[in-house]
C-alpha cells in the first residue's frame, strides 16, 4: 500500500456481500467463516437492513458510497496510529449525526478478534501566529477519517461500512502489517497494585503532573512552549479541558461540532505524544450547567433559550434528548481521539458539584455518570480509564463507588485549611484510598483558590519559591498516589515564575522506580526520643486545620512529643461551628502533653455575619471565652476579619483541650499552636513507602511551609535527628540522602538493619530532604 494512493484491496472473494448477510475471509472452499467476524457482520448488517426497511420508501434514490483513499503508514508499528482517509458520498444531513450517516471501520487483529471503530468528519487546517493570536486556515476539502491503534504485532485486515437512512455500502477488505515497537501502550489501573497505574506492557512508573487546561490567544503555540519546558523537567502527565473557550467542540451549535477546536486538540495530543506526556481529557466543566459558579448556562446550546432541549441546567441529567445528544458527542470524541496512547483517561466532569442544584439531583448525577462511563467503555476500542471530579474533596460516594469510575480525583485549595500543604494532601490521599480502594490522584491544588481580580493579591504570587508546590508534589507520592499532585495556575504562576525545577527534582528521585511491581506499603517510622527529657529544649507544635465546609468524621487527636498528631488530621475543621449548623458540628479535642507547662494559641481569621463565641475548654473546664461579633458584614471565611491570637495558659502535664463555639454561627481558625509541647530535635515529619528492601522517604521540617514563607517567618533547622524505619529485613542497605530542591544525591552511605529496623541519623533538616534506601550489593 502507498501513503499517497488508494491501497490495494484483498481479492473480491474476500469482500462483504450484503445480499447474503455474510462476511467471508479466506476461500469459500474452506467451508466455514471465522466466528468473530460472523458476529460483527451480522450485527452491522442487521442494523443496515433495519434502517433500509424504515427509510427506503421515504428516501428512494439516496445511495451512499464509501471508498478508501489512503492508509498511512502502510506498515504500522505497535501502539502507533494508523489513519485511513475515506471518500463518503451520497448521504444527506448532518455528518456529525450517526442517525444521518454512520461510518464504521471493522478491524480483525492477528488473533482473529474484531473491533469496531467509528469514522469521523474532518477538516485540515494550517496554523498562523499573527501578532500574539493564533489563526487557523483551512487546508483542502473536508474528508472522513478513521484512526486506529493496533495492539498486537502481525497482519490486520479491515473494511469500512457506511449506512445512511435506507442505503448502505462497504469497501473491499484491506490489510496492513504491524511491526514491534518500544511503546509501552495504553495506561490501566494496575492489577498487581490497584493504587497505581501500569502500561499494557506490564511496566509502571510514577507520573509527574501539572494542569494546562487551556491556552491563551496564542492557542497551540502556548503548548509548544509549555510542553517543551515540561518535558525537560520530567513532567509526563497533564490535564486538559474541552472548555467552551478552548477545545470544546459543541458550544456554537448543538449537534454540529467545531472542527477548528477539534484540530487544535489533534495538534496538542500529537505534541504530547512527541514529548512523552500523557493527558487526562476533561469533557465538561461545571460552568456549562451553572448560573452561579463561573456561569455559562446562558450561552449553552442545550439551553432552550438558545434552541436546546432544556429549560434549566439540572434537566441535563435526566432528559433523554440531552443524554442522546451527549452520547453522540462522546461517539465523535471516541472516533477522533481514542486512538491516542497519550490519552490516559476520560474525565467526564470538572467539579460537577458546582452545577446548579447539585445536592437535590445528586442521585441523578450518579446515574448519569454510570450511564456515560459505561457508554465510553463500550465504544472506546481501548477501554481506557474513566473518572470525574468534584470541588468539594469530601464528595461524593455515590459517584466514586461506581464500578464504571476507575480512579478518584481530588481538588484541594487554600488558603483555608491549607497552611500545611504537605500534611493536608498526604491525609487527603490516604483517606480516599482507605475509603474507596481505587487510585487517588490530586488533580488540582494550589495555596490559594482565588484568581487575580477576585482577590487583591492571590497568595500564590507571594510564594515565589514555590514552597506550596514543592510540598504538594512530594507529599502525594509518599501517600501512595500514582502521580504527584497537579498544580493549577500554570500560565500565570508556574511558567512565568519558572518553577519547573520542582518537577525535575522529584522526577529525578523517582526515576527507575516501578511502583506497581514494588509492593509498597506505608512506611512505619518514628523519631527516636531521648530517655531523659530534663535537659531537652522544647518547641511548639502547630496544627493547621484542613477540613472545609463538611462535618468532621473524627474529633479526637493526640499531639505527641515528637510533634506528630495522631488521628486523621484531614478532619480537623477550619470552621468551628455554632448552633446554626448542628449537622456540621463536631468540634475538635486535642490531648497534649506539656512537659514544663505552656500555652494554647488559637488564631482566629473571620466570623459569620451572625457572629460566634469562641470557647476553649481544658480538661472539661471553660478556660477561655471570647465573643466574636461580625465586623465586616461578609460571609467571607478568610477575609482576615479578626486575624488575632487567643491564648490560654496551661500547667505542666497531659491535658485535653477542646475548641468549641457557644455562639450562633461559625468562626474560622488558621492554626492552633501548642507552645512547649514537643522536643525541638524530634520535631520532624517522616512520610514514605517501603517494601522491606526499598524505601522512598521524605523528612520535613514542619515549620518550612508556604504559609511561613510568605510571612517571612523564621524557620530554624531541626538538628541531630534520629529516625527509625520499620519493616526491613536484616542486612546492609545503601542510604542515599537527596536534596529535594535540586533533585540530586548529597551523600550516600551504608547502614545495617537489625531486628526489622533501620536507624538513620540526620545532622540537620533545614526545610526537607529525601532518602532512598536500597538493599546493598
Amino acid at each position: 500500500m502507498s501513503t499517497t494512493t488508494a491501497p490495494t484491496p484483498l481479492s473480491r472473494s474476500k469482500a462483504l456481500r450484503s445480499s447474503r448477510l455474510t462476511l467471508i475471509f479466506g476461500s469459500r472452499a474452506q467451508g466455514h467463516v471465522r466466528k468473530p467476524w460472523i458476529a460483527a457482520a451480522v450485527a452491522a448488517l442487521l442494523v443496515a437492513a433495519l434502517a433500509s426497511l424504515l427509510w427506503q420508501r421515504e428516501r428512494r434514490g439516496a445511495v451512499v458510497g464509501v471508498e478508501v483513499l489512503n492508509v498511512s503508514p502502510p506498515r504500522a508499528r505497535l501502539y502507533s496510529r494508523v489513519e485511513i482517509d475515506l471518500n463518503v458520498t451520497g448521504y444527506a444531513g448532518n455528518p456529525f449525526d450517526p442517525d444521518d450517516i454512520n461510518v464504521t471501520a471493522f478491524f480483525r487483529d492477528p488473533s482473529g478478534e474484531v473491533v469496531a471503530v467509528p469514522a469521523f468528519f474532518y477538516q485540515g487546517y494550517r496554523r498562523i501566529l499573527i501578532g500574539n493570536t493564533e489563526r487557523l486556515e483551512p487546508v483542502g476539502s473536508p474528508v472522513w477519517k478513521v484512526r486506529f491503534t493496533p495492539t498486537k504485532v502481525g497482519r490486520y485486515e479491515f473494511y469500512v461500512e457506511a449506512v445512511s437512512r435506507g442505503s448502505s455500502a462497504r469497501t473491499p477488505v484491506y490489510s496492513f502489517e504491524v511491526e514491534p515497537s518500544d511503546s509501552p501502550g495504553f495506561v490501566r489501573v494496575s492489577q498487581r497494585d490497584p493504587r497505581y497505574f501500569e502500561f499494557d506492557n506490564g511496566t509502571s512508573r510514577f507520573f509527574v503532573g501539572l494542569n494546562v487546561c487551556w491556552s491563551g490567544s496564542r492557542g497551540t503555540y502556548d503548548y509548544d512552549e509549555w510542553f517543551r519546558a515540561m518535558a525537560a523537567s520530567g513532567v509526563n502527565l497533564v490535564r486538559i479541558w474541552m472548555a467552551p473557550w478552548r477545545f470544546g467542540i459543541e458550544w456554537k451549535q448543538l449537534g454540529r461540532y467545531d472542527l477548528e477546536e477539534a484540530w487544535r486538540l489533534d495538534y496538542v495530543l500529537e505534541l504530547a505524544e512527541r514529548y512523552g506526556i500523557r493527558v487526562i481529557l476533561c469533557l465538561m466543566n461545571h460552568g456549562q450547567l451553572s448560573t452561579q459558579a463561573n456561569p455559562q448556562w446562558s450561552e449553552n446550546p442545550y439551553n432552550r433559550a438558545r434552541g436546546g432541549p432544556l429549560s434549566k441546567p439540572e434537566e441535563f441529567w435526566t432528559s433523554e434528548e440531552a443524554r442522546n445528544l451527549f452520547k453522540k458527542r462522546l461517539r465523535y470524541i471516541v472516533a477522533r481521539w481514542s486512538y491516542s496512547t497519550s490519552l490516559l483517561a476520560w474525565e467526564l466532569w470538572n467539579e460537577v458539584d458546582l452545577t446548579d442544584n447539585y445536592m437535590s439531583v445528586r442521585e441523578s448525577v450518579a446515574r448519569w455518570h454510570a450511564e456515560m462511563a459505561a457508554y465510553l467503555k463500550r465504544h472506546d476500542p481501548y477501554k481506557r480509564m474513566v473518572t470525574t471530579s468534584f470541588a468539594n474533596p469530601n464528595l461524593d460516594p455515590l459517584v466514586w463507588q461506581l464500578g464504571e469510575i476507575d480512579f478518584i480525583t481530588v481538588h484541594k485549595y487554600g488558603p483555608e485549611g491549607f497552611q500545611d500543604a504537605a500534611g493536608t494532601l498526604y491525609d487527603v490521599v490516604r483517606r480516599a484510598w482507605d475509603r474507596y480502594r481505587k487510585p487517588v490522584l490530586v488533580a488540582e491544588f494550589g495555596v490559594d483558590w482565588r484568581w487575580e481580580g477576585l482577590a487583591d493579591k492571590p497568595l500564590y504570587y507571594l510564594d515565589r519559591e514555590g514552597v506550596g508546590l514543592h510540598d504538594g508534589l512530594w507529599a502525594t507520592v509518599m501517600a501512595g498516589s500514582p502521580a504527584t499532585a497537579m498544580s493549577w495556575w500554570w500560565d500565570n504562576y508556574i511558567h512565568p515564575y519558572n518553577l519547573y525545577h520542582h518537577f525535575r527534582a522529584i522526577a529525578s528521585f523517582l526515576e527507575g522506580v516501578d511502583p506497581a511491581a514494588a509492593g509498597f506499603k506505608r512506611l512505619e517510622a518514628e523519631v527516636v526520643l531521648p530517655s531523659d527529657l530534663s535537659g531537652e529544649e522544647l518547641a511548639d507544635v502547630v496544627v493547621y486545620p484542613s477540613l472545609g465546609w463538611a462535618r468532621p468524621q473524627e474529633s479526637y487527636f493526640v499531639v505527641r512529643l515528637d510533634g506528630a498528631v495522631e488521628g486523621d488530621v484531614s478532619q480537623i475543621p477550619s470552621f468551628i461551628q455554632g448552633a446554626a449548623h448542628p449537622d456540621l458540628r463536631n468540634n475538635p479535642t486535642f490531648k497534649v502533653t506539656f512537659p514544663r507547662g505552656g500555652r494554647v494559641v488559637v488564631h482566629v481569621n473571620s466570623v459569620s455575619r451572625a457572629g460566634a463565641v469562641l470557647a476553649v475548654y481544658v480538661d472539661g473546664g471553660l478556660a477561655k471565652r471570647v465573643d466574636l461579633p461580625d465586623r465586616d458584614g461578609k460571609y467571607d471565611a478568610f477575609a482576615r476579619e479578626y486575624d488575632m491570637d487567643v491564648a490560654i495558659e496551661v500547667p505542666p502535664g497531659t491535658h485535653e483541650v477542646k475548641l468549641d463555639n457557644l455562639g450562633v454561627d461559625w468562626y474560622t481558625v488558621d492554626y492552633v499552636r501548642f507552645e512547649g509541647a514537643a522536643l525541638k530535635r524530634a520535631r520532624v515529619r517522616v512520610y514514605g513507602l517501603t517494601n522491606g528492601t526499598l524505601a522512598l522517604v521524605w523528612v520535613k521540617n514542619p515549620d518550612a511551609t508556604w504559609w511561613n514563607a510568605i510571612r517571612n517567618a523564621s524557620v530554624e533547622p531541626v538538628r541531630d535527628v534520629t529516625i527509625r524505619l520499620a519493616g526491613f529485613s536484616d542486612g546492609d542497605y545503601l542510604v542515599e540522602l537527596w536534596d529535594t530542591w535540586k533533585g540530586a544525591v548529597e551523600r550516600s552511605w551504608t547502614e545495617r538493619a537489625s531486628g526489622g529496623f533501620l536507624t538513620i541519623r540526620l545532622e540537620s533538616v533545614a526545610r526537607d530532604l529525601a532518602i532512598k534506601v536500597k538493599r546493598a550489593g
